[in-house]
C-alpha cells in the first residue's frame, strides 16, 4: 500500500471516554445519556456503540450472488398483464411476483386464479427461466393448480421451475378473520399434488406483510413469522412430512422500510431466529429464502415521488441484509394501479443498486457493527418472546382468534400515533414539507377488486392495513375540497426576525392544507389587523422572535380578534408569557413536539372543514 493512502495511522486513537467527554462539553455538561433513544418496539439505542466482539457474517445469500430482481404483475386483465412481464422481462427482471385478485397482497389489482387467465398472461414467457413468486390469498389451491397447469401445457419440466407457491392459509386468515376448518389437510393435499407433479418448492410462505401492514414493529412482525413458520411446520409433520423436508417447504417474506437500520437488523434477526428453530427441531441445516418487499405502511398519496427515496433505502438494507429476492413496489401503488413509467423506476431502482453501486459483493457487511449487531440481538430476542406468547396461546391460529397480535400491534400503533402526530416520527411530503399545489399523479384507470374472504371455519377480528401518512392525507383532502382555506401570518418585525420561524409555521400549517399567507412584516398590531381584515382568512398565526412576543405579542392578539379572527396561534412556545397571551386572545400554540394532527383538526373544525369521504 502507498505510504499515502495509510490515511488512519495520522489520525490519534480515541477511547470511548474521550468521546464521552468531548459530547457532554457539547451538551455543555449533560449526560451522555440525554442522547438515547427508543424504538416503537422498546429497545433504547444509546449514541455511541464499540465494535462488536466475537461476531462473524451471517449465513445469506453465496457470495457473489446477487438477489433476484422482483416485479408485480398485477393488471387484471390477462392482456395488459402479458404486456408488463414481457416489458419487465427484457429490462432486467429475473423473478416476476404474480398476486392473485382477492389477495391482501394484491393490493385491490391481481390476475384471476383461472389457468385460461393465468396462460394468456404468460404467453411467451419461458418459465423455467426465470423465477416466480405467487401470492394466492383466499385462493391458494385454486391459484396453485392454474399456475402448475400453465407449466404442463407449456411442456415445461416442474422440476426445473423455480417457484415459490405462496400457500400461506394463516396469513389470509390475518388478513381476512376468516380460516377454512380444513385449512390444513387442504395445504398437505395441495403440496402432496405439486410434489407429484414434479414442483420442489418452496410451497409455504410465512408472510409477514399482514402484520407490517397493520402496524407491528419489525419484531412483531418476526414474532408473527416464527409463529406461523411453526404452526406449518406442526402441520406438514402431522401430514407425514419429515422435519427438515417440512422446513424446506417453506420460505419467508418480510417488509422492509425507510428506516435502514432497523429494516436491516431485522433481516438479519430472521436467521437467527431460522437457527433457533432448528436446532429445536434437530435438524443440522435447512437453508431459508427470504423475499423482501418494500412496505406499503410507509407508502404515501402525497408527493409520491418521495416513495422513491423511501423505497431506495428500504431496498439497499434488504440486498446488505441478504434477501434472496426484493420486490420494489411502484412509488404510485396509494394511489392505484402504477403505469409502465412506474414499474420502469421500480425495476432501475434495484439494478443501480445492483450493478452500478454493487452491494450483492459482500456477504452481511454489517457483521460487527455494534449498533447493528446489538440492534440485530435486540429485535430477534423480543421477537423470540412474542413468539413463546403465541405459543403459550396455542399457536399461531389460537393467537389471532385470542386477539394477542392484534392487542401488542395496538399498544405499539399507540406509541407510533404519537411520533406521527407530533412529527417525531416525519413524513416528508406529508406531514413535513408538504406542497398544497403539487400536481395529480396519474396511474391507471383500473377499478380495485375487494378482498376475497375464504369460508370460515375459524374466525378472527381481521388485521387493518393502514398507511402511516393517512391521518395527514385525510386533512389535505378536505382542505383540498373546500378550496384550501388560508391562515393570515401576522409577521412581527423585519424579514431576518420572522422568516425562520415563518417557514417552520407554514409547513406546520400546510401539511392539513391551510393556505399560510405570510409575506409581509408589520411592525404595528393595527396594521396587521388591518391586512387580516381585507385577507379573507378567518384565522391568523402571530409569528416572531420570542423578544419581540413579550414587546408586542399581546397586542398583536388583541388586535387580531377585534380584526374578528376566530382563531389565534402564535408559532412557537414563549413559555414566560403564554398565559398572558391566552388571556389577550391566543387560542394556540405551534411549536415542535405539539400535537400537530390535534391542532390541524380544531383548525378544520372551526373553519367548518368537512372530511372527504373515502372512495
Amino acid at each position: 500500500m502507498s505510504e499515502a493512502l495509510r490515511i488512519a495511522e495520522t489520525f490519534p486513537g480515541y477511547s470511548r471516554e474521550d468521546w464521552a467527554a468531548m459530547v457532554e462539553k457539547a451538551l455543555k455538561g449533560q449526560p451522555i445519556s440525554r442522547l438515547t433513544t427508543k424504538t416503537v418496539d422498546g429497545a433504547e439505542i444509546p449514541p455511541i456503540f464499540e465494535r462488536a466482539v466475537g461476531k462473524a457474517p451471517l449465513a445469506m445469500r453465496p457470495k457473489d450472488t446477487t438477489w433476484a430482481v422482483c416485479q408485480r404483475m398485477d393488471h387484471p386483465d390477462a392482456a395488459k398483464a402479458n404486456e408488463q412481464v414481457l416489458n419487465d422481462l427484457v429490462n432486467g427482471v429475473n423473478m416476476v411476483c404474480i398476486p392473485f385478485a382477492g389477495s391482501a397482497s394484491a393490493r385491490g389489482f391481481g390476475l384471476a386464479a383461472d389457468k385460461e387467465v393465468l396462460a394468456k398472461a404468460l404467453n411467451e414467457v419461458v418459465v423455467d427461466l426465470i423465477a416466480f413468486r405467487l401470492e394466492t390469498g383466499a385462493a391458494g389451491d385454486a391459484a396453485a393448480k392454474a399456475f402448475a397447469g400453465v407449466v404442463a401445457d407449456k411442456g415445461a419440466d416442474a422440476a426445473s421451475v423455480k417457484v415459490s407457491f405462496g400457500l400461506d392459509p394463516i396469513g389470509c386468515f390475518a388478513s381476512t378473520g376468516a380460516l377454512p376448518a380444513d385449512w390444513a389437510a387442504t395445504l398437505a393435499g395441495t403440496i402432496k399434488d405439486l410434489k407429484a407433479k414434479g414442483f420442489k418448492g418452496p410451497f409455504v410462505t410465512a408472510d409477514g406483510r399482514p402484520y407490517h401492514d397493520a402496524g407491528a414493529t419489525d419484531a412483531q412482525e418476526l414474532g408473527a413469522v416464527v409463529a406461523t413458520i411453526v404452526a406449518y411446520w406442526r402441520a406438514l409433520e402431522d401430514a407425514g412430512f419429515e422435519a427438515a423436508e417440512a422446513l424446506g417447504m417453506i420460505d419467508v417474506v418480510l417488509s422492509v422500510e425507510a428506516d435502514q437500520f432497523a429494516s436491516l437488523a431485522k433481516m438479519r434477526a430472521i436467521r437467527h431466529l431460522w437457527a433457533n428453530l432448528l436446532e429445536a427441531a434437530g435438524v443440522d441445516f435447512v437453508p431459508l429464502t427470504v423475499h423482501a418487499e418494500t412496505s406499503w405502511a410507509m407508502m404515501t398519496r402525497l408527493d409520491p415521488y418521495v416513495n422513491i427515496l423511501r423505497e431506495t433505502t428500504a431496498c439497499f438494507a434488504a440486498g446488505v441484509g441478504g434477501a434472496d429476492s426484493i420486490c420494489v413496489v411502484p412509488h404510485t401503488i396509494a394511489l392505484g394501479l402504477p403505469g409502465a413509467h412506474d414499474r420502469r423506476i421500480s425495476r432501475n431502482l434495484q439494478t443501480m443498486l445492483l450493478e452500478e453501486s454493487n452491494l450483492y459483493r459482500v456477504t452481511d457487511p454489517a457483521a460487527g457493527s455494534g449498533y447493528v449487531e446489538s440492534l440485530t440481538d435486540e429485535t430477534g430476542a423480543k421477537a423470540w418472546a412474542l413468539f413463546q406468547d403465541a405459543e403459550k396461546a396455542g399457536g399461531a391460529v389460537a393467537a389471532l382468534k385470542a386477539g394477542l397480535f392484534a392487542d401488542v400491534i395496538a399498544k405499539s400503533n399507540e406509541v407510533r400515533g404519537k411520533l406521527l402526530a407530533t412529527r417525531r416520527a416525519a413524513l416528508t411530503g406529508a406531514s413535513a414539507f408538504p406542497n398544497i399545489d403539487e400536481k395529480d399523479v396519474a396511474v391507471l384507470d383500473v377499478a380495485p377488486i375487494a378482498l376475497a374472504v375464504p369460508a370460515a371455519g375459524e374466525s378472527c377480528t381481521p388485521l387493518k392495513a393502514v398507511r402511516l401518512s393517512e391521518p395527514y392525507e385525510a386533512l389535505r383532502d378536505a382542505a383540498k375540497a373546500a378550496g384550501n382555506p388560508p391562515i393570515f401570518f401576522a409577521n412581527m418585525g423585519r424579514i431576518a426576525d420572522f422568516t425562520a420561524r415563518a417557514t417552520w409555521t407554514k409547513n406546520f400549517f400546510e401539511a392539513g392544507g391551510i393556505r399560510s399567507l405570510s409575506d409581509k412584516g408589520y411592525a404595528e398590531a393595527a396594521e396587521a389587523a388591518a391586512d387580516f381584515k381585507a385577507s379573507g382568512a378567518a384565522i391568523a398565526a402571530i409569528v416572531g422572535p420570542d423578544a419581540l412576543y413579550e414587546e408586542k405579542g399581546t397586542e398583536f392578539a388583541k388586535a387580531l380578534k377585534e380584526a374578528g379572527a376566530k382563531m389565534v396561534y402564535v408559532a412557537g412556545r414563549p413559555k414566560e408569557i403564554m398565559e398572558a397571551l391566552s388571556a389577550a386572545g391566543v387560542d394556540a400554540f405551534a411549536f415542535e413536539s405539539c400535537d400537530v394532527l390535534a391542532e390541524l383538526n380544531k383548525i378544520h373544525d372551526a373553519l367548518g372543514i368537512a372530511p372527504v369521504a373515502k372512495a
